[in-house]
């Protein structure tokens, strides 16, 4: 599939698919600005018995309890929001694009 067509069908894409497309790009190229739930199994996931770490965490953050997702900053803070859009991507679509292109088995399962 070409880059532009790539680019497109990302900007059609729904709020779930985005945090999909996200989440494996950042997989696929050892990124660490990957975007969880904002619930009790990610801060058992990264926090299980280091409540002082999670409360420093949110504290040098930006982080909302009542918000739907949760990420970590460059500093190992938390960042909290509610709605996840093209433009919170961790690259632009063009970028990503390029890379789907070429690694395009990775990402199939999205632009069927």
């Amino acid at each position: 599939m070409k880059a532009k067509k790539i680019v497109k069908l990302i900007n059609l894409m729904d709020e779930n698919e985005l945090i999909q497309l996200n989440n494996t790009y950042c997989q696929n190229i050892s990124s660490e600005d990957e975007v969880w739930t904002n619930d009790e199994e990610f801060f058992n996931l990264f926090f299980e018995n280091k409540t002082n770490e999670a409360l420093r965490a949110a504290h040098f953050g930006d982080y909302n309890w009542s918000h739907n997702y949760v990420k970590f900053n460059g500093y190992g803070n938390l960042e909290s929001f509610d709605y996840f859009e093209v433009k919170d991507l961790c690259e632009s679509p063009e970028v990503m694009a390029e890379y789907i292109e070429e690694n395009f088995n990775d990402f199939e399962f999205l632009f069927n």
